[in-house]
């Protein structure tokens, strides 16, 4: 059974005029335990409600979302399903309750009633796992927007959640601050944590085992980078393709051959000296 599957998925919100706008219409698709999917899309394509209906923030409008085989419309499954699926926000300093390092990753483990000894040794695995350990008796004032997401990230962990969703967690940061959450990103999911990471980035994509991209509220494409890159829908949708990928295109109209669709600066170096040898 999958981990994560949405059976035509349909969600609606009303306007502060009333009116009822779709953002998200008959999406369906399943994620099985250790993936690591990208959903990516433009701004309007519903890739953030998709992000909410995941964590059972929102309920859909039609349709089922199933998480490890509890339906988000069930409401004395909520709690299980939050615990189950831990999300990391756009903006940390929105994450983030206590002043202190340490005591703001313990406030997950406290409130679900962890044993203190029990919650000491989660907040030490998950500020090691986010490479924060050093910082833990520090002010949260003091940090950098990387190191903030990291502590927010290490806020889920201690929650020892089997999924972790990002909701463009990336944005606000700078290019450093954004390597280092996908790097963090990348790991956890090496360590069997499913990862569902919501983007326009493709770069940031590119990391992922497998990008599904939304287009005004629907599934366009479903696939492994290279499959999703090939794909004209990708521009088409909004989204520019990453650095790498554009330059393999203009030099295989100058003669150059790759061995298929280039998703990253190694395959493409690799690429060029294979032929410049």
């Amino acid at each position: 059974m999958p981990q994560i599957e949405l059976i035509n998925v349909s969600y609606s919100y009303r306007t502060g005029e009333g009116q009822s706008v779709r953002a998200l219409r008959n999406v369906s698709f399943s994620v099985e335990k250790g993936e690591f999917v990208a959903l990516a899309g433009m701004n309007g394509s519903g890739k953030s409600t998709l992000a909410k209906l995941l964590n059972g923030l929102f309920v859909p409008s039609a349709g089922d979302v199933v998480i490890d085989g509890m339906n988000t419309r069930d409401e004395e499954r909520t709690f299980d399903i939050r615990r189950k699926a831990g999300m990391v926000f756009q903006n940390p300093d929105n994450q983030m309750v206590a002043t202190i390092i340490e005591d703001d990753v313990a406030f997950g483990p406290e409130n679900l009633g962890v044993p203190r000894e029990e919650m000491i040794e989660r907040v030490d695995r998950a500020l090691d796992a986010v490479g924060m350990q050093e910082y833990r008796t520090r002010s949260a004032s003091k940090l950098s927007g990387g190191q903030k997401q990291r502590v927010a990230i290490a806020g889920v962990l201690a929650m020892e959640p089997e999924i972790i969703i990002f909701d463009e967690s990336t944005s606000m940061l700078d290019p450093e601050g954004r390597a280092e959450i996908m790097d963090v990103a990348k790991k956890l999911n090496e360590k069997g944590i499913t990862v569902i990471a919501i983007t326009h980035n493709m770069d940031e994509a590119a990391m992922a085992d497998r990008i599904i991209v939304l287009r005004k509220g629907r599934k366009v494409l479903d696939g492994t980078p290279k499959e999703v890159f090939a794909s004209p829908e990708v521009e088409a949708c909004g989204l520019a393709l990453p650095p790498a990928t554009e330059l393999a295109r203009m030099l295989s109209e100058r003669g150059f051959r790759f061995d298929g669709t280039v998703t990253d600066e190694e395959e493409l170096v690799e690429g060029i000296c294979s032929q410049s040898n």
